[in-house]
């Protein structure tokens, strides 16, 4: 990515997230660009960052500069060496002042918007922290302080609820259970309400409860299993290829004249190609042509047997 690439993504995460605002272009010599951001916008201490790309780097650099009043140095670089590893500080003193300039980084091969937002909130934080250094050091005080102001506030407040407010209410029969202090016995007799017992009287305690009665449901029978006598199968009949048929040699004898070609010769019982193929002639086969009848030529076999053939293929016939 070029550094004008690497602004531009930059510049645009931050215009979409409401907690990051960015500040005016900043002028540092050995910079490809370097700008002010400010996080933490929904807060209500915000705070100011510098963003920038030293020149050739391979990173983007998340810097703030912070100012203690007094000698804070050892409280500063304790709460640096307290941070994630990829947030470092410089220490610099003038007089009685010490600055604290704290950074951290993304690589830029690794930048992302969830890689550059998460380095910013770390400095952010890391900052705040600096900032506390001279009142409260460490985060946990500051959560402690921030309890003790609440609670004084609650206690300042005379419209404040008390913990005893919420004391819970008695139920009826711990009430019920307590003494009651009764006025002196009269010397009229106070009528008694019969108190109604536990369990009726109509129903005796120990009779025992009747015991359901349970009437076993006879099993339906399954239909016997009778095996099947195995019925074997027809089997068809393959159709049996006609066989040449010998023939009785010639009267004159048989002299061969062809012999079949290497593709083999088809050859029919009549000169019709409408009719059925009577067999395949072997290749090399010896023939011996009889007749010729237009493309159709007779050849006789040397047992004899006799069919029809295309004679163009041995050419005798046009």
């Amino acid at each position: 990515m070029t550094p004008d690439e690497v602004k531009q993504s930059i510049t645009g995460w931050c215009t979409s997230d409401d907690d990051l605002e960015i500040g005016a272009d900043r002028f540092e010599p050995g910079t490809d660009f370097s700008f002010g951001l400010k996080a933490g916008t929904l807060s209500t201490a915000p705070v100011d960052l510098v963003v920038l790309k030293a020149d050739g780097a391979d990173r983007v650099t998340i810097r703030r500069s912070v100012t203690l009043t007094g000698d804070d140095v050892d409280a500063a670089n304790a709460l640096v060496a307290s941070r994630p590893g990829s947030v470092t500080a410089s220490v610099e003193r003038s007089g009685s002042d010490t600055t604290i300039v704290a950074q951290t980084y993304v690589y830029i091969d690794g930048l992302s918007k969830h890689t550059f937002v998460q380095a910013v909130a770390e400095l952010a934080r890391t900052s705040t922290l600096l900032d506390a250094i001279g009142g409260v050091e460490t985060a946990s005080e500051v959560d402690e302080e921030a309890a003790t102001v609440a609670s004084d506030a609650v206690d300042a407040d005379p419209d404040s609820t008390s913990v005893d407010d919420f004391a819970p209410t008695p139920s009826p029969a711990t009430v019920a259970a307590e003494p009651v202090a009764t006025p002196a016995e009269s010397t009229f007799a106070q009528p008694t309400t019969p108190v109604p017992s536990a369990v009726p009287a109509a129903v005796p305690v120990t009779e025992p409860l009747p015991t359901p009665s349970f009437t076993p449901q006879p099993v339906p029978a399954q239909p016997a299993y009778t095996p099947q006598p195995y019925q074997a199968q027809p089997v068809q009949a393959q159709p049996v290829q006609a066989q040449p048929v010998p023939q009785p040699a010639p009267a004159g004898g048989w002299t061969p004249s062809h012999s079949v070609p290497p593709q083999g010769l088809r050859a029919w019982g009549a000169p019709d190609p409408s009719g059925p193929v009577v067999a395949n002639l072997a290749p090399g086969l010896p023939i011996q042509v009889a007749e010729v009848r237009g493309a159709w030529a007779r050849v006789i076999c040397s047992n004899g047997w006799t069919g029809w053939i295309d004679g163009r293929i041995i050419g005798v016939a046009a």
